[in-house]
């Protein structure tokens, strides 16, 4: 992939230990590349040991809070950025795949949102760029600026990409830092199952200050776990789901 520099950083800055709390490599988008064709090249890597993929969660047999899912990580050998990619591969029960996209284009109910606002519209519905604030609990406020990517596609799936870019309209902020986020999303109707909505997703996310790497790497999938039974919980009290 191509590289650039983000935030001011050097390309190759040392990255140093595992729980450096410095991680300045981001991963870029190859120009001559589009987001559904790197898509397209991390599902054909199938969760092979040989690519580095390792399964930290396996699904189950039965659904839990309406969800079943499945999480690997691996090493970011491309750019040197020590924070693991992540694949999840996920199924709602009584959700549709456009519920999951306006969760991702609207995340409101993110844990710690405080704002959102729109920054430039390239494609209405396919190709914008939206300007994000979060914080968490006992930590400095995290800001993104996100391109997203919106195919929907002939075939009734949706593929949706978010990934951090930059923007005159989209500043670095006094008192918040810039965090680095990327999600290629594939969303579906099951073949096999009735009102099972499939998805598989790819994170990757840097969220830079004093956190240490390794930790936010070990924390990936209980973290992703929760956030998915947030977000159907959500669903639930919007009433989306069809019980």
């Amino acid at each position: 992939q191509t590289l650039k520099i983000f935030n001011n950083i050097p390309l190759f800055q040392a990255m140093g230990s595992c729980c450096s709390a410095q991680a300045a490599v981001v991963p870029w988008l190859d120009p001559e590349v589009t987001e559904w064709e790197a898509f397209q090249n991390l599902m054909k890597e199938d969760l092979q040991p040989s690519f580095g993929w390792k399964i930290k969660k396996d699904f189950k047999a039965d659904y839990r809070n309406g969800i079943k899912v499945r999480i690997a990580l691996k090493p970011d050998k491309v750019s040197g950025n020590p924070n693991h990619m992540m694949r999840a591969d996920l199924k709602y029960k009584g959700v549709k795949p456009e519920d999951h996209l306006e969760a991702l284009v609207n995340p409101m109910d993110l844990p710690g949102f405080q704002e959102m606002k729109d920054v430039e519209v390239f494609e209405p519905g396919s190709s914008f760029v939206k300007y994000l604030r979060v914080k968490a609990p006992g930590l400095r406020a995290r800001d993104h600026c996100w391109k997203y990517t919106v195919d929907r596609r002939e075939d009734g799936s949706i593929f949706c990409c978010i990934r951090s870019t930059t923007h005159p309209e989209c500043p670095v902020r006094t008192g918040i830092i810039r965090a680095y986020y990327y999600n290629a999303t594939l969303m579906t109707m099951s073949e096999d199952e009735p009102d099972v909505m499939c998805f598989t997703e790819f994170i990757q996310q840097d969220l830079k200050g004093g956190l240490p790497v390794c930790l936010m790497n070990a924390a990936l999938p209980a973290g992703t776990v929760a956030a998915n039974d947030s977000e159907m919980k959500a669903f639930r009290k919007k009433g989306l789901v069809k019980e």
